[in-house]
């Protein structure tokens, strides 16, 4: 090679790397992971910012303390969880005797202009009625006041008397409005026991039992990990639900793999998601800007391989919006029948642009799945895509570099349509799925007659219209492959 084919070389590669660098999404090359702890109380799952509190001056030394956020509308919970979480009749502490009387020792001279509520319950074996179930207040008290505590008589209210509890459950939230705090206070919760006499061995009611959560995050995306807790919150043992992996392209790449968590009612599968999120949110969605663009692309494209059980789909997904008006989109997806790549490969797709949109985009949104064929459950154990190298393009994917060789076409006019369109194939339509902006199925159905020409009527569908447009994706199926096409829906 000589010295000056070798320098033009060098310059391309230059550029090409100085062109992947200056992609507007976020962490594109997944290279950036976080790894965060959490400090977490044994036997109690939290939701929302919650963390250790040491600030007790009598008793035992650790706390839990729950704090809300004004700005986001977080509310933090606590609830004391047993071996049959989540299922609250049976899921928490262990229990002999009824008690009459619960003593909370607390501090509440943070709690601002809210009002923190605590739920008590006592039930005995499967009995679906609670043996007492009754809530009551913490209100703040004035600056520099301490350590207090409440002692609140508990009401036998289970119309068959004489019953003696063997399980308890206690749920704390550091606001009464449940959806969105007065302020930004919180509430420090140190040790509950029961005047009574009653005592748990297992219930950690003295919060001085505690463990460390280790999680590791991609930067600048919102995992199904997140998304998990949101919904049952931190508890020792969770993992993370996509994982960065060292059998990559360069650097790093995310792992896309369905993990397991056990529950009361059995085995609970997590897809494996994550979308990009707007790191002033506690929360991301496809529907949510998070990151800026100055520019108008015309195709997602990234490198991606793996494998694909059992009908499982991965999917790489980009709205584009201007300020909040969705203006464009663009999908990636496959499902198990047709070959995923064993080695990395570029897939491409185009994006669909409002017709009626020639301005230049301000923000976007990414997001990437690996779930079932139905795009709302988890995969299969077998499933696995490893994905790196994201970027926006200004050229068209005219020519898919991932082509299968069966591959069918798909066609749809009038395309922008006012509502019904003609969807038409080279072969014999046996299925049809229809996806919405936001990954949903909105519409599946199996041939019974075989056609080349199918009518939908995209008004049906009923997706929040945005300035009145609606983007679908209109997947077929026929004996030869599958393909996808993309519908914009005009008001």
């Amino acid at each position: 090679m000589t010295k000056k084919n070798y320098s033009l070389i060098t310059i391309f590669v230059s550029l090409a790397n100085i062109a992947l660098a200056q992609n507007p999404i976020p962490n594109a090359g997944f290279n950036n992971w976080n790894t965060v702890t959490y400090e977490v109380p044994n036997r109690w799952m939290m939701i929302g910012k919650t963390s250790r509190d040491i600030s007790k001056t009598l008793g035992y030394v650790n706390g839990v303390r729950l704090s809300n956020d004004l700005a986001s509308g977080t509310i933090s919970f606590a609830m004391n969880v047993g071996s049959k979480y989540p299922d609250p009749l049976t899921g928490g502490f262990s229990m002999s005797g009824t008690p009459n009387s619960i003593k909370i020792n607390y501090n509440s001279e943070k709690l601002g202009n809210d009002t923190a509520l605590v739920i008590v319950g006592f039930t005995q074996g499967t009995n679906t009625i609670p043996l007492v179930l009754q809530e009551f207040y913490i209100l703040p008290d004035g600056s520099g006041t301490g350590d207090n505590s409440i002692t609140v008589p508990l009401t036998y209210s289970n119309p068959t008397a004489g019953l003696v509890a063997d399980s308890g459950f206690i749920y704390i939230a550091s606001s009464l409005r449940r959806v969105a705090p007065n302020s930004n206070g919180s509430i420090a919760i140190y040790d509950i026991s029961f005047p009574g006499g009653q005592i748990s061995s297992n219930g950690n009611l003295n919060i001085e039992s505690w463990g460390n959560l280790l999680v590791r995050k991609p930067n600048q995306w919102l995992t199904s990990l997140d998304a998990y807790e949101e919904r049952v919150g931190k508890m020792n043992g969770l993992q993370e639900y996509i994982l960065s992996s060292t059998d990559a392209r360069s650097g790093l790449a995310a792992l896309l793999t369905q993990r397991s968590i056990n529950t009361a009612n059995g085995v609970e599968k997590i897809p494996a998601w994550m979308v990009t999120r707007d790191t002033n949110l506690s929360f991301a969605d496809m529907g949510t800007p998070s990151f800026a663009v100055n520019q108008r692309y015309n195709s997602i494209r990234g490198y991606w391989k793996g494998a694909l059980t059992s009908g499982d789909r991965a999917t790489v997904m980009v709205n584009f919006f201007h300020a909040d008006t969705l203006v464009g989109s663009g999908m990636f997806s496959q499902d198990s029948k047709a070959t995923v790549p064993g080695n990395y490969m570029m897939f491409a797709e185009n994006i669909v642009w409002d017709s009626r949109f020639t301005l230049t985009p301000t923000k976007a949104t990414v997001g990437v799945f690996l779930t079932d064929s139905s795009f709302q459950e988890a995969s299969n154990v077998g499933s696995q895509i490893w994905l790196e190298d994201l970027w926006l393009d200004q050229n068209f994917a005219s020519v898919k570099p991932i082509a299968h060789p069966l591959k069918t076409t798909v066609n749809c006019y009038p395309n922008p349509t006012k509502g019904k369109a003609t969807i038409s194939a080279e072969d014999n339509i046996e299925r049809v799925v229809v996806f919405n902006t936001a990954g949903q199925v909105v519409f599946a159905e199996s041939l019974t007659v075989k056609s080349k020409e199918i009518y939908l009527d995209f008004s049906q569908f009923a997706q929040q219209k945005q300035a009145g447009l609606s983007v679908y994706f209109v997947r077929i199926e026929t004996q030869r492959g599958m393909s996808t096409a993309s519908v914009v829906v005009e008001p």
